[in-house]
C-alpha cells in the first residue's frame, strides 16, 4: 500500500475520543463563573485555528515525508510548511521527530471538523444553551454507546445527514472571532 492510500485509509478511523474531550471542555467553558467569556472563547478560537493549521501543514508533510525517496532533503520543506502555516518557525531538526504514526494529524483534523459540525447541530436544534438540554445530552450518550464503532462520518451523517468538512472549524473560529 502506498503513502498516499494508506493515509486515506487512515481518514476513516474513529475521530471520538478527541471530540468527547473537546465537547467537555467546551461545556466546562460555559458552566464556570469567570470574566470576560467573549475573550476567553477568541484566544480559544486563535488556539484553535493555529494548531488547524499546524496539523494541516503536518498532514501535506507527512503526505510527502512517506512518497519521499530521500527523506534527508525534506528538512527544508518542513520548515518551508510548517512556518507558512503557523508564522513560527520550526527548528529543522525536528523534521524526523514530528511525524506521527499512521498519519494521526488526520484523526485531529477530523476530530476537530466532527465536533463543529455536530455542535453547529446541536445548537441550531436544542438552542445557544445545548449542553445544558436533557435531550441533547441524551442524543451524545446514545451516540457515544457504541464506544468507538462507528465513524465520526458515519455519525454525523446519521444525525445531520452531512459529510465531514473542515471547513466548519473556520466557521467556528470566525464566529468565536466575530463575538469579541
Amino acid at each position: 500500500m502506498n503513502a498516499i492510500a494508506y493515509a486515506a485509509a487512515c481518514v476513516v478511523l474513529p475521530s471520538l475520543w478527541a471530540v468527547i474531550a473537546f465537547f467537555v471542555f467546551g461545556w466546562l467553558d460555559r458552566r464556570l463563573d469567570f470574566p470576560r467569556p467573549y475573550e476567553f472563547a477568541a484566544e480559544g478560537a486563535t488556539q484553535l485555528l493555529w494548531i488547524v493549521r499546524r496539523y494541516c501543514a503536518k498532514l501535506l508533510y507527512e503526505l510527502e515525508f512517506h512518497a519521499a525517496e530521500d527523506l534527508t532533503a525534506l528538512q527544508p520543506r518542513y520548515v518551508e510548511l510548517l512556518s507558512a502555516a503557523t508564522k513560527v518557525e520550526p527548528s529543522g531538526a525536528d523534521y524526523l521527530g514530528d511525524i506521527d504514526e499512521g498519519f494521526y494529524a488526520s484523526e485531529y483534523l477530523r476530530a476537530w471538523a466532527f465536533e463543529a459540525q455536530l455542535r453547529a447541530y446541536l445548537r441550531e436544534r436544542f438552542g445557544n444553551a445545548w449542553f445544558s438540554r436533557r435531550e441533547a445530552g441524551s442524543l451524545l450518550r446514545e451516540l457515544w454507546a457504541e464506544g468507538q464503532k462507528p465513524t465520526a462520518d458515519e455519525l454525523l451523517r446519521e444525525v445531520t445527514g452531512e459529510t465531514l468538512e473542515l471547513a466548519a472549524v473556520g466557521d467556528r473560529v470566525r464566529e468565536a472571532l466575530a463575538a469579541v
